[in-house]
């Protein structure tokens, strides 16, 4: 019976995951994306991240995809593919979590949370390894009388914080109804796991400063860039707000199942479990009210939700006094999936248009650039053709080592930027700290910005991010000194569609030296 269980198992993820197919060839996030791609290399050439470049996520992420890149080369879709494990993992670890309560309600609860994370698609987002790092962390917990699962739990937990550090709360939160059961020495082994997981952040420290990782860790993203990029309810779309709502409440009832199993069998493992799991889902709720939009509400609803068909089912077989029934489960799930069906119908039409594209196998809006053996897919012909000539264009005249700065062409205003360029020109070194550009961070008082721009050799800026507004503080300006250098210190070379191409005056007389030598000569 276990065996035919894993089978259901296997075949239901598969099942779930096969819309996701078309997602390998849909257009990408210029910055997000663009990062997953360069950063993982640029450690594959030695930088370190909080060093080199700044990142306010853990190291985990750019160093698996680095692993990954160092096997199958740096490329969109080797990177899509560690996103697509990362979601397999999610699906998994749950059902491993789940089937106590059986194969029908666990195969109903993996539908819920497969419709929220379908349409995040597939890029490997360092939340999403996080969490299911955690769920694994929870995996092995759950049987807190090993000693060697406890250290193994641990040691995951630890790594799920080198995803993201602000997953320490839900990560502690879920912890908590095992961390009481196991013994002395587990505790001590569950904690030593944590301990030995988070040395790399020591060695990162060491090798970048303390300050550094401070900055990029916890500062910065907190205090600084996370209110610029703070996204209100009053500015949220309706169905986002009802999301959250849906996944506050459903936290709530959650919660309140699993208290009441664990107070009805104090001994019930599978209670503990249960609760592990309502927890974690409260503990993702900071990522929903930080940015209060479709993806950010569905990083952290996608647990809550998810597991709402089993606490709703296991609350009414407490107050009706009977054991439930597979009926009553199917009835339940069907239940909550018409919830989201109603709250978030956008995510609905896209898994019908999905489908369709699947099916038909009609072409995907998103065109691929390519140059050499690089791609990246953008939002139209047009931009790819401007795009492509302009990056042609400086592998003709830039020589390999030069400088290249990314940004916006405001760059008071640093919101938002084409970080996948740098990841088509790999034979330029990025000449700046800031590969993203966070607003209170890359252009906050006294930044490094302005001497990063002084330094490059090129310049690609792009007009499209000036108009890109939210209601936020990111569309305060900074100080004017990044956009004196280019004045004073650049030479216009040509409009690519929104990219304006520049290259430093010393740069341009330099290379022309030797081709007015050559004239006099001859």
């Amino acid at each position: 019976m276990l065996e035919r269980k894993h089978l259901l198992g296997a075949a239901l993820i598969l099942a779930l995951l096969l819309p996701l197919w078309p997602a390998f060839e849909e257009r990408a996030a210029p910055m997000d994306e663009g990062a997953l791609l360069v950063y993982p290399e640029l450690i594959l050439k030695g930088q370190l991240p909080y060093r080199d470049f700044e990142t306010f996520y853990g190291p985990a992420n750019p160093f698996a995809l680095s692993a990954a890149y160092a096997v199958c080369g740096p490329n969109i879709f080797v990177e899509r593919s560690v996103g697509l494990i990362y979601r397999i993992g999610i699906l998994i670890g749950l059902f491993v979590l789940l089937r106590r309560w059986g194969a029908t309600i666990a195969a109903g609860c993996l539908l819920a949370t497969s419709f929220l994370l379908l349409p995040m698609k597939l890029p490997a987002y360092a939340w999403l390894g996080g969490v299911m790092v955690a769920i694994w962390s929870l995996c092995c917990i759950a049987e807190a009388t090993s000693a060697r699962r406890c250290f193994w739990g641990g040691l995951l937990g630890g790594i799920a914080l080198l995803f993201r550090v602000d997953l320490a709360l839900a990560l502690l939160a879920s912890a908590l109804p095992h961390f009481f059961s196991m013994n002395r020495i587990n505790r001590w082994k569950y904690i030593g796991g944590v301990a030995l997981a988070l040395l790399p952040l020591a060695w990162l420290a060491a090798a970048a400063g303390p300050s550094q990782l401070l900055n990029n860790l916890f500062l910065f993203p907190v205090v600084f860039s996370g209110p610029a990029r703070h996204l209100a309810i009053s500015s949220a779309q309706t169905c986002a707000v009802f999301l959250l709502i849906a996944h506050l409440i459903g936290t709530c009832v959650n919660v309140a199942a699993g208290v009441l199993a664990v107070r009805a069998d104090r001994r019930s493992n599978a209670a503990r479990v249960f609760l592990g799991l309502a927890l974690l889902g409260l503990g993702l709720t900071h990522q929903a009210l930080q940015r209060i939009d479709l993806v950010h509400v569905a990083f952290a609803a996608f647990i809550s939700l998810g597991i709402l068909p089993l606490s709703l089912l296991m609350i009414g077989s407490r107050y009706c006094c009977e054991r439930p029934t597979r009926r009553d489960a199917l009835l339940t799930v069907a239940g909550v999936l018409v919830l989201l069906l109603t709250i978030v119908p956008e995510f609905g039409l896209y898994l019908r248009q999905t489908a369709i594209v699947g099916f038909s196998r009609q072409p995907d809006q998103a065109i691929f650039l390519r140059q050499h053996d690089r791609s990246f897919p953008l939002a139209s012909m047009a931009i790819a053709l401007r795009a492509g000539r302009m990056l042609t264009r400086i592998e003709e005249q830039a020589s390999p080592g030069q400088r290249l700065f990314v940004g916006p062409a405001d760059l008071r205003r640093t919101n938002y930027t084409d970080t996948w360029i740098y990841h088509m020109l790999p034979q330029l070194r990025p000449a700046t700290y800031f590969l993203e550009m966070n607003p209170l961070s890359a252009n906050r008082p006294n930044s490094r910005l302005a001497s990063d721009v002084a330094s490059a050799d090129w310049l690609v800026l792009n007009r499209e991010w000036d108009s890109w507004d939210e209601k936020n503080k990111s569309q305060d300006f900074g100080s004017d000194a990044p956009g004196r250098i280019v004045d004073e210190e650049f030479e216009l070379c040509d409009h690519y569609g929104p990219y304006d191409l520049y290259r430093h005056r010393a740069s341009a007389l330099t290379k022309a030296a030797p081709r007015v030598l050559t004239e006099k000569t001859l």
